[in-house]
Parts: structure tokens; sequence; C-alpha cells
């Protein structure tokens, strides 16, 4: 019986799934610098998440409390294009109380 071990290596030749996204609950006062830092270990990660997230956050400035973010998981390779980008569009935050 060499059933069992063709479908042994049928398994091992097959691709892994991608694992789901994490969920991050924006909390009062994050930004999204601020949950790159906290969730993906660098601040200027920050427009993956944005890139992740489009049909949820219009504006990369502005994220509210309790919209839940999902948090890619990276190559080196969009981590690097991630802060690429950031590098070239710094996120600048609106001064509170400008006309």
């Amino acid at each position: 019986m060499r059933r069992p071990a063709a479908l042994l290596m049928a398994l091992l030749v097959l691709p892994a799934a991608a694992a789901p996204p994490k969920l991050h609950e924006v909390q009062p006062g994050e930004t999204l610098a601020m949950i790159a830092s906290r969730t993906l270990g660098d601040p200027r990660l920050w427009p993956a998440i944005y890139a992740a997230n489009r049909d949820r956050i219009k504006d990369p400035k502005r994220v509210y409390p309790g919209q839940t973010l999902a948090i890619p998981a990276l190559s080196d390779g969009e981590r690097a294009a991630a802060i690429k980008e950031a590098d070239a569009r710094p996120l600048r935050m609106p001064d509170v109380g400008a006309p």
C-alpha cells in the first residue's frame, strides 16, 4: 500500500495556506504610525496597514477608536516598499485647533 506515502508526499508539496491577517482595534489617540510601530515593529510601515485597509480608511491621517484594522504579514520586499513610501510621503498629523 503506497497510497499513504503518496498522500504524505502530496501534502508536503502543497503550498502552505496563507495565515489570516491579525486584527487590531484602534484605541483613542492612536495613529497608523503608532499602530505600525506596535504591531509591525516600525512606524514607517504605516503605508502597508493603510493599503490593507483602504476599504475602511478614507484618509490615512484619520483612524477612529473602535475601527478594526487588518495587520498584514509582510515580506522583506513589502517592508522595504512601505518604508520607501513612508519616507517619500510623511504622515503629518493636522495641527489641533488649526483653522
